[in-house]
This record gives structure tokens, sequence and C-alpha cells, in this order.
């Protein structure tokens, strides 16, 4: 099922949701709205994130108003500083004003994990209040384990929620619950820990320059 197929099937039902959709490139499912009636704390994870999708992002935060971000890599994914790090300068362009968007969120929290095509050196410079984090980090959240990586083979063992992104491989885990940030935008309220997945602007893989090479992105 392609991009736009899974989209349209996760908006249909919500005609609303789906104009809001093609208009600003994000829709907040009805049920995810009715849960935030109930004034849980929203974390919002996200990953290698493409500039073409910033608007639709600050604008879904704008909406839900998240306690938390938690952005696990690549701030910038059309530009592939790893393969082409004479685009540091692009990357500057592009990566920081969309990290001062999300330091002016009214997100609490701010936790961005470095990723391949980051260069982390400028990201820790640059961060206001964001937390710039390595592979591996640990944060704890009412009681529960959350990890932190950019690629799923970088995260820590022994917690109970596994955030990550990179590729779009989904490992099937055990007494553990992965989400990985390339497939969607990953909402998790709390305290109930119920979990939602909100699509990324149509288009967002090909400015990735997903490449169907073993399901993984440069």
């Amino acid at each position: 099922m392609s991009e736009m197929d899974r989209t349209v099937k996760g908006c249909f039902r919500n005609i609303p949701g789906y104009i809001n959709y093609l208009c600003r490139g994000y829709y907040v499912p009805k049920e995810l709205g009715k849960a935030m009636e109930a004034g849980e704390d929203l974390i919002l994870h996200l990953s290698d994130t493409p500039s073409h999708a910033y608007r639709s992002v600050i604008g879904l935060i704008e909406a839900l108003k998240p306690r938390m971000i938690i952005h696990t890599g690549d701030l910038a994914d059309d530009i592939k500083l790893e393969v082409s790090p004479d685009l540091l300068n692009i990357f500057i362009e592009k990566a920081l004003p969309f990290l001062r968007e999300l330091e002016k969120s009214s997100a609490e929290e701010i936790y961005i994990v470095p990723g391949n095509h980051d260069l982390a050196s400028v990201l820790e410079k640059e961060a206001g209040r964001s937390k710039i984090v390595p592979d591996g980090t640990v944060i704890e959240i009412m009681g529960q384990k959350v990890g932190l990586a950019h690629c799923h083979e970088d995260l820590p063992a022994a917690v109970d929620y596994k955030l990550y992104g990179h590729n779009l491989d989904c490992p099937l885990e055990e007494n553990t619950c992965s989400l990985n940030g390339c497939r969607n935008i990953n909402i998790i309220l709390y305290p109930s820990w119920r979990i939602y997945h909100i699509p990324y602007p149509v288009g967002t893989n090909h400015e990735r320059q997903y490449k169907l090479l073993n399901g993984r992105l440069l």
C-alpha cells in the first residue's frame, strides 16, 4: 500500500480531518482529540524530518501542545550530511530555524538525539532549552523507562518504550513497545500510555530520498 493510500484510508472516515490533511499536511484523529479532552499529558515523537515537512510538523505541535517533544535524529533529512559534508551550510540554514521553532513551542521538555545526517556539535552549540542527548539515553516518565536512539540497534536494553528512527524497519520485540519515528509521528498519552500514529505529509519519503534497498533510508 502506497503512502497516499495509507493516508486516505486513515482519513476516510474523518472528512474534516482529511481536508485538514490536504490543506495543512496533518490531521488529528477523532479518537486522539477525544482522549486529549481528558487532560492527559502528551509526548510527540518524530524522526528524520525533511524540510518539506516542517510547516506541517509545527502546525501539528501547535494543535496538540505536547508536554514533551522527542526527535530521534536527522533534523533536515533531505540534506545527507554523512554522504555530502560539503552541504553543511545548507543543513544549518534549514535545521537551525526548525530547531528554534521547536523551542518556541509550549513543550516543557525537548529531547533531540543527533542522527547520522546531523552535526551534533552544531546542534549542541545552537540549542537553547533543547537537550541534545546521545544514543542509548534513558528518560523516566511516571515510572516508565523510555530509551532513545537514532538507530534501532543503538537502543538501550531493559526499557519499557523504545523510540528511534533512521529507517522504516520495525523489529518485533517482546515486553517492549518500539516506536519508529520514520513511519509515523507517534503520540503517547500519559498516564494512560495510549499510543496514536499520525502520518507525515504526502511526499515525505520522497524528500527523505527513500531508496527501496532492504527497506532502509540513507
